[in-house]
């Protein structure tokens, strides 16, 4: 019972931030759509802003790969900007609140797992230190939140395939590239 009770103030709180932005959501607001009284809420969460966290983890470990295939680590990728995209009102709010650096934050500790993962299997056989290998990780990841906090800036407006088109072209070989231009001889 008490996923659910989660999953029904995880459902408030998506449904408040369409009427309020996140930053002026309030406990009181969440459990009068849940139906529950505070307690219940305090229970599961400390305040809003974890249950807010709380659903950026169950959506990005629903949601998002782990890992990435080395044959389509770009559809791999794109998975993050279809999850932005498809939750824009969510994400909007999110991004334009005090919860703006957690959620980026997140999203880049997620990307940077993944990243890693085909980095791994790029750098197979190749002499590349430990910490130069860390820096393309941390590279891609970066450029990648980079882009996705510039898309967020213009609210979503860049037409979805001509930002796909740009990154994939941007991103194609380009991680295995630097791994050779760091490459030990």
């Amino acid at each position: 019972m008490a996923s659910g009770t989660k999953e029904a103030l995880a459902e408030a709180l998506r449904k408040m931030m369409t009427v309020k932005p996140i930053d002026k959501v309030t406990v009181k607001d969440i459990v009068e759509i849940c139906g529950v009284n505070r307690q219940t809420f305090y229970y599961h969460f400390d305040d809003v802003d974890d249950l807010l966290e709380w659903v950026f983890e169950q959506d990005s470990d629903r949601v998002f790969p782990h890992e990435v295939i080395y044959d389509h680590w770009l559809e791999d990728m794109m998975v993050y900007f279809d999850y932005l995209e498809s939750n824009s009102s969510f994400t909007l709010n999110v991004y334009n609140s005090n919860s703006r650096l957690y959620m980026l934050r997140y999203l880049k500790e997620r990307m940077e797992e993944c990243i890693r993962s085909f980095a791994v299997i790029a750098s197979e056989g190749k002499n590349i230190s430990r910490q130069d290998f860390d820096f393309i990780v941390k590279f891609y990841a970066n450029c990648a939140i980079g882009f996705i906090s510039q898309w967020m800036d213009l609210g979503m407006q860049l037409p979805r395939e001509i930002t796909r088109e740009r990154i994939l072209k941007v991103m194609d070989q380009s991680v295995e590239n630097l791994i050779a231009r760091f490459e030990n001889p």
